[in-house]
């Protein structure tokens, strides 16, 4: 009886040392909350894209992603792949009132196909930089701003609200600082749209 009962203690320490306590399962910054909601908190790494196919294979039903704390992306390349899934699987994004997203993550967040947030959720900008170089200091008709600026088009955004959305958020601010938007801002560039 004793290996048994140790057996059932080992499997159930595993199964809760993989995963926070109350959630399901976890790929990543993702975790399921239920068969149809996933709670997202932590940065996109360069397997960001593997782990959300992953989490649609286990869970196909999925509806909403409530994103916390978020501070962006790694590897932009592997984000815009995970989002235009999420995009194209028409998945909701949400910000509940303490969430805290930045950089790559609002990027993410725009992908959803129905965008809210409550009041106090924080979004924050900055321009890209790939360690050597920033946005900013490209000349305008650079391609590196195409693969943003497509992006925003991909989603569903008009080529006009893609370029100026992608200008205010390159001008924000430098890479190396935040700048968090207004509710003013937040409605001028549709980030929620529900």
């Amino acid at each position: 009886m004793r290996p048994t009962i140790l057996l059932v203690l080992a499997g159930m320490l595993f199964f809760f040392s993989n995963c926070k306590r109350g959630f399901m399962d976890r790929y990543g910054p993702f975790y399921v909350l239920n068969d149809s909601t996933v709670v997202m908190n932590g940065d996109m790494g360069s397997r960001i894209n593997i782990q959300f196919n992953k989490l649609l294979e286990k869970y196909p039903n999925i509806k909403l992603i409530i994103m916390e704390e978020c501070p962006g992306s790694r590897d932009d390349e592997k984000m815009f792949e995970a989002a235009l899934t999420l995009h194209e699987r028409k998945i909701n994004t949400h910000l509940n009132a303490n969430s805290i997203i930045e950089s790559g993550a609002v990027d993410f967040y725009l992908a959803g196909d129905k965008r809210s947030k409550d009041a106090g959720a924080k979004i924050g900008v900055h321009a890209w930089s790939d360690g050597n170089m920033a946005a900013t200091y490209l000349p305008e008709n650079d391609q590196e701003h195409q693969v943003y600026i497509n992006f925003y088009k991909n989603i569903g955004l008009t080529q006009q609200e893609a370029d100026s959305l992608y200008l205010f958020i390159i001008n924000a601010a430098s890479p190396e600082n935040i700048h968090w938007m207004t509710e003013t801002e937040i409605n001028q560039f549709n980030i929620t749209n529900n």
